[in-house]
């Protein structure tokens, strides 16, 4: 530890070490900014509100690598990878989009924030500073000064180009700068969410039932969803409201239990931060599956509501909001997660390219402009969820009616691209050029130098691409290897530690003839044309974007 009152220096001071630290942190580290990560909790919890990737995300981490560890621990989700709009009985359908992750990718938090941190530490020499707590900070026009509380209980300060918040719905860093969290608590309803473990598993609850054990019997719909759990209806006490539940499960013998109901407890209203018994997870259990329900040990719960929250500005000077800390949103679809890692993908390379300093004016600020957005909209279609799932109000016509909208193409296709993501598009309106600019680079296969892969192999370096099908290589076949140096080439000179400059043999079906791409796999030009006036848009792009 510093003495007191020695001033030790980072580059970014990032407070949180949730998947949205973590994940910012590797984005800085990748591109040679040193991170400073400040935990408060002296250990993981080993807890995982989330347990999903949306296709979106699971594209940027593919970006970097990260997505194949992870997917050597797999929850088992069966039909609940696909995507559904408030529990509405149409899937929403992603292959139109062409994703190579078309579907909701199971995975537990905590395997999330492991592999990321472990990443931190062997990749980059990064070590997470646990137990140390940000309790204060102040900003001039050079950076930021936080004091840091660490096991002891002594404070020592920390001075940093930057602060950036990702310490959750709670954020310290938000209520130092007085930001408003704008929103709604939402309705009387609450949820909880534990982590249990049984004595036996779900599949045995029933097997001296008959073929009556599982379905609507002695007052309650219970279904079994093969190499999932449970789902259904169960009524906690005689005459009082169904409850809505399901049993998941997870790994190493755990089950995610959920349930909701306003009025668990003799028809009172059970307060949000109400603590959860172990009695009232066994209430659920037995209510699901009789006696033959029990539970060994009740690892971790969490009651929550439908509140959605965000705040009007993700950054002030040299401190900014991302994750939690910016925004939350009622659970439904498991959202959070991925907007967080999504936040912090966005940021970490302009945050970089501020601290290296050459980033262009206004750089910084295209993170709250593009994110943001992306955040609302998300915030509003779980709001018009949580009005639709309501029980204080029938809302069975209206379902019925959007039932029948969801089922039509042109409506799946916009839920679909706003619950996945995959419709996301940055820095560019309609009007802007080559129909790619402002989305993600599609996962291309490519032939570079002799080489078969993945254009997302080209990102793992995490710095901008100039990808270049030169005029003699779209006249050969599709696959074969290009010649030459590529005309673009002095476009890139004086940013080679920002852009990489790639050549590749033609793709079948290829409409341009050059990309640029920005670190974070998004489009900022193309160019279908081998000559013309596109040399004037591919300087304003790459001086926009790059310096």
């Amino acid at each position: 530890m510093s003495p007191q009152g020695r001033v030790r220096e980072t580059d970014v001071i990032v407070a949180g070490a949730g998947p949205t630290g973590l994940l910012l942190a590797n984005e800085l580290a990748l591109a040679g900014v040193r991170p400073t990560v400040l935990e408060t909790l002296a250990e993981p919890t080993g807890q995982s509100r989330a347990l999903n990737l949306h296709p979106r995300t699971a594209e940027i981490l593919d970006l970097r690598g990260l997505l194949a560890d992870l997917q050597k621990h797999p929850i088992q989700l069966g039909f609940l990878t696909r995507s559904f709009f408030a529990g509405i009985p149409v899937a929403l359908d992603n292959e139109p989009f062409g994703s190579r992750y078309p579907q909701q990718i199971g995975v537990l938090q905590s395997r999330v924030e492991a592999m990321l941190e472990e990443r931190l530490a062997a990749v980059h020499g990064i070590t997470v500073e646990r137990g140390r707590e940000l309790v204060g900070f102040e900003q001039d026009e050079h950076g930021v000064t936080a004091t840091v509380r660490g096991p002891d209980g002594a404070e020592t300060p920390l001075r940093g180009h930057y602060l950036v918040g990702c310490d959750g719905s709670r954020s310290r860093v938000r209520r130092a700068l007085g930001l408003p969290f704008d929103g709604t608590d939402g309705g009387p309803q609450t949820r909880v969410a534990a982590d249990v473990v049984l004595v036996r598993p779900p599949e045995k609850w029933f097997e001296d039932r008959g073929p009556e054990g599982v379905g609507e019997v002695d007052g309650r719909d219970v279904r079994m969803l093969p190499d999932v759990g449970l789902t259904g209806m169960i009524t906690l006490s005689k005459g009082g409201r169904q409850t809505h539940f399901s049993l998941v499960g997870l790994e190493n013998g755990v089950y995610r239990l959920m349930f909701s109901d306003p009025e668990q407890t003799g028809g009172r209203a059970i307060l949000r931060d109400a603590p959860i018994t172990e009695q009232e997870v066994r209430d659920v259990l037995r209510a699901v599956g009789g006696p033959a329900a029990e539970m060994k040990e009740l690892l971790w719960a969490s009651r929550f509501g439908d509140a959605c929250r965000q705040v009007d500005r993700y950054r002030v000077g040299r401190a900014l909001l991302a994750g939690d800390a910016a925004h939350i949103v009622f659970p439904i679809g498991g959202q959070g997660m991925n907007l967080g890692l999504q936040d912090a993908f966005n940021l970490g390379w302009k945050l970089a390219a501020a601290v290296k300093g050459w980033a262009p004016d206004g750089l910084l600020d295209t993170y709250h402009g593009e994110r943001h957005p992306v955040a609302a909209a998300i915030l509003g279609s779980a709001r018009a969820q949580s009005t639709l799932l309501s029980r204080e109000q029938d809302m069975t016509a209206l379902r019925d009616l959007l039932t029948s909208l969801v089922d039509l193409p042109e409506t799946n296709r916009y839920l679909a691209g706003l619950t996945s993501g995959l419709t996301i598009r940055y820095g560019a309106s309609d009007g802007d050029g080559h129909p790619l600019v402002g989305r993600l680079m599609p996962d291309l296969d490519l032939t570079v130098r002799g080489e078969l892969m993945r254009f997302s192999t080209l990102m793992h370096a995490g710095r901008g691409v100039l990808l270049e099908f030169p005029a003699e290589a779209r006249e050969a076949e599709a696959g074969e290897e290009a010649e030459g140096p590529g005309r673009l080439a002095p476009a890139v000179r004086g940013r080679a530690d920002r852009i990489n400059h790639v050549v590749a043999g033609p793709v079948a079906g290829q409409d341009f003839r050059a990309v640029l791409i920005r670190p974070d796999g998004h489009v900022c030009w193309a160019a279908q044309d081998a000559t013309g006036p596109d040399d004037e848009a591919l300087h304003a792009a790459l001086t926009r974007w790059f310096g």
